[in-house]
């Protein structure tokens, strides 16, 4: 009877989790994340005008700053985490992966990003023809839980 309870509370925990998720877009790519993540407002460009980023999203304190390194121009909380999305403009090179597998496949490393000292991700993936990078980065003392939220949300990355 324990065992019973036991899986109606997951199956329930599971699914209040899902209902919880909404999509994040910005034009027409997105992501999907839990209510404790919000778009952001894209660090000013520069002189970049070819990858440029098309979507983040990130926990609360998360914000665009000057630098000139385009995928970490965010101030990342040490319990934070942010997800950013670059984009190229016209199709996409035959030699891309085309599959989600890369996203999949996504491990945080450190150091990974130049003007980024935690830990990061990254993927490159074609959808619709358009070549794109999926870029995860984490502050030092981010939980497993916000690791692990990360990571899924970078790799629900679609086309909108």
């Amino acid at each position: 009877m324990a065992a019973v309870a036991v899986g109606v509370a997951l199956v329930t925990v599971g699914v209040g989790q899902a209902a919880a998720e909404r999509p994040i877009v910005a034009g027409a790519v997105g992501v999907r994340a839990t209510d404790d993540w919000v778009r952001v407002s894209p660090a000013a460009a520069g002189s970049e005008t070819d990858p440029r980023t098309v979507l983040v999203v990130g926990t609360r304190g998360v914000a665009a700053r000057a630098s000139h390194c385009q995928v970490s121009s965010y101030r990342i909380p040490a319990d934070g985490a942010a997800v950013v999305v670059l984009g190229w403009r016209g199709a996409a090179p035959d030699s891309l992966p085309r599959d989600r597998s890369q996203l999949q496949a996504m491990r945080l490393k450190r150091p990974m990003f130049e003007c980024f000292d935690g830990r990061g991700a990254v993927a490159q993936i074609v959808v619709k023809g358009r070549a794109y990078q999926v870029n995860v980065m984490v502050g030092d003392r981010a939980t497993r839980d916000t690791v692990a939220e990360a990571l899924a949300v970078a790799r629900s990355f679609a086309a909108a």
